[in-house]
């Protein structure tokens, strides 16, 4: 897992593997074998190359604090796999976007009608493919131009299903 890590003006890359039995942390290209174990209440106990070290971790969506007995430092945490935050993604998607069967079923439910005004990730229509059903949500925030099917409509891959501006 790779992650970089800034506290301050100050960002590091940091790769944790495990190896051996022991935990590897590559931090800007040095290697560091530790071991670590939770204790109760947030705390842990971290070994590295024989000296303990005792710490509180309080962890939030992308930062941490951690706190020993020098003080405390809050880190932010960048994490390649976390998605993007909504808005940047939204942003990349202008006009109209047309949306399309991704597998060949059936519709059972339209949630929304042409005019309605939608938010992005808001469930659009319910496809039942392979005996399970799926909801279809926006891909963007918009209002809804068209659509081409109701309930009851079996559709196949790539099937035109709605529209969005």
């Amino acid at each position: 897992m790779i992650l970089e890590i800034g506290c301050k003006d100050h960002r590091v890359t940091v790769d944790i593997s495990s190896t051996a039995g022991m935990r590897k942390v590559t931090v800007n290209g040095k290697d560091v074998l530790f071991d670590w174990v939770r204790l109760p209440d947030g705390y842990y106990s971290l070994i590295v190359e024989d000296r303990v070290y005792d710490f509180l971790i309080e962890l939030s969506e992308d930062s941490c604090t951690v706190t020993g007995r020098e003080g405390s430092r809050t880190m932010s945490i960048f994490d390649a796999r976390r998605p993007t935050p909504r808005r940047e993604v939204e942003a990349g998607l202008a006009g109209l976007q047309r949306l399309k069967a991704d597998m060949p079923g059936k519709v059972v439910r339209v949630l929304v009608k042409e005019g309605d005004s939608v938010t992005c990730d808001q469930g659009l229509l319910v496809l039942e493919a392979m005996k399970m059903q799926n909801e279809i949500r926006a891909p963007k925030s918009g209002i809804v131009r068209e659509i081409r099917v109701v309930a009851g409509t079996a559709v196949n891959t790539g099937e035109f299903l709605l529209s969005l501006e």
